[in-house]
């Protein structure tokens, strides 16, 4: 007992029982400590990864096969809408040979003698006033209604413009057939853009909108062919053919083309924001009780305070300006110098206007995806170098009237340098604007 208790066995197992417990208890608090934090870290990191994962299930994803079909179809209907404005200037500039000469079933200058007076009013003011001023109002009718639908209406409407100008003998019907058509033109216009800007991300907007453009071009070239539409039925007729086509593709683009959701790749606290602002002008102007013509001009101040939107409608302004007059001349400018050229002037203006603008629009576009990133000031420049290069090209062409092959070639390649204009300048406009504009 004494050599135990001097070597302290029995003396050390007391001593060290009451400590070697409590070492062992507190060890194992210590690792169900870890336990815990290990399973709190794990916890955290699965409600990361979902958080994540809910980040990228909201994330619209871009369907490019759907995107480009209904890209198609809104390049379609303003084909079509551009080829009925253009359809006046062709008609009136045929002149008929040998038995088709002064028949009215072949030319509407003499079915109409009104048209020798009016025909300057009728491509300018009669239709670029309403053209002109219904665009910002069907602006804001575009942020209100689907726009799929509005589309499909507008084509419709305006291809029974078309029908109503050819199968009426009134010439008072065919003046406000062609403020409709402008009306209905310029409503084309917001809806096309509003909705190629939500089925394509900002990355590929330049490019379609250059697409939806060149439709102008495309609608110019082809509106040529109503001369030879004109030599085949007369000019009614060709009115006809025109609203029944026009009509197809206005049914085809409510039937098979789907409403995106608006602001569709904007991010949710953009969306949210920019919503929250629309509700706040649209009670404000409920209170207010505004007029039309008041909230028509409190719309214009608004475009007039975006420094980039206001910059490109001044210059797009004057630009047009130039482009209506061309456009209304120059039918009529070949169609009396070079009658006997009717055929070629027919299918060489739809293939090189069609073509040339095709490629200058889709030029325009990818040189404005493919360079911003390098300087803000690219699609600036491909505006400004475009319209220059335009000018001298024109007076070559219209100042000489002794070669029918020249003058179409200078034509042709204004409009492919010209024609890189829309693209970039609508872009610019659609990313520096609020959602709510």
């Amino acid at each position: 007992m004494k050599s135990s208790l001097l070597y302290g066995f029995g003396g050390a197992s007391k001593m060290n029982q009451a400590p070697r417990g409590n070492l062992m208890t507190m060890r194992a608090s210590l690792n169900d400590t870890n336990n815990e934090t290990a399973d709190e870290i794990i916890d955290v990191e699965v409600e990361d990864s979902s958080a994540e994962a809910k980040v990228e299930e909201k994330k619209p994803v871009f369907k490019p096969v759907y995107a480009y079909f209904v890209l198609a179809l809104v390049l379609v209907c303003r084909i079509m809408v551009q080829w009925h404005r253009q359809s006046l200037q062709y008609a009136y500039g045929y002149t008929g040979i040998g038995l088709l000469a002064n028949n009215p079933i072949y030319e509407i200058g003499t079915a109409y003698p009104e048209m020798a007076a009016w025909f300057g009013l009728l491509t300018g003011l009669i239709y670029g006033l309403p053209y002109a001023g219904f665009g910002l109002v069907a602006g804001q009718i575009s942020d209100k209604v689907n726009r799929k639908l509005f589309l499909g209406i507008v084509v419709i409407m305006a291809s029974l413009c078309m029908g109503a100008t050819g199968f009426s003998s009134s010439f008072g019907v065919l003046v406000v057939m062609r403020v409709l058509h402008g009306m209905l033109n310029a409503a084309s216009n917001p809806l096309s853009f509003s909705l190629i800007t939500d089925y394509f991300p900002k990355e590929k907007r330049a490019t379609a909108n250059s697409l939806i453009q060149a439709g102008n071009y495309v609608g110019v070239g082809f509106s040529s062919l109503t001369i030879l539409l004109i030599t085949k039925f007369g000019w009614r007729i060709s009115f006809g053919i025109m609203a029944v086509i026009g009509s197809a593709f206005g049914a085809a683009t409510m039937a098979f083309v789907g409403e995106p959701e608006r602001g569709r790749y904007l991010d949710e606290e953009t969306k949210k924001k920019e919503l929250e602002k629309k509700e706040a002008e649209a009670k404000a102007a409920l209170e207010n009780k505004e007029s039309g013509i008041a909230s028509f001009f409190k719309n214009l101040a608004v475009v007039f305070k975006l420094p980039t939107a206001k910059n490109v409608l001044i210059a797009s302004s004057m630009r047009n300006f130039g482009g209506i007059i061309i456009a209304a001349y120059l039918p009529v400018f070949f169609g009396k110098n070079f009658p006997t050229f009717k055929a070629e002037y027919a299918l060489l203006n739809a293939i090189g206007v069609s073509c040339c603008g095709l490629i200058a629009s889709l030029s325009g576009g990818i040189l404005a995806d493919k360079f911003e990133s390098k300087s803000y000031m690219t699609k600036a420049i491909i505006c400004m170098v475009g319209c220059a290069l335009s000018f001298p090209l024109v007076a070559l062409g219209t100042l000489q009237t002794s070669n029918f092959y020249l003058a179409l070639g200078c034509y042709a390649l204004k409009v492919l340098v010209s024609g890189t204009y829309s693209g970039p300048a609508i872009t610019m406009i659609q990313n520096t604007s609020p959602l709510s504009q």
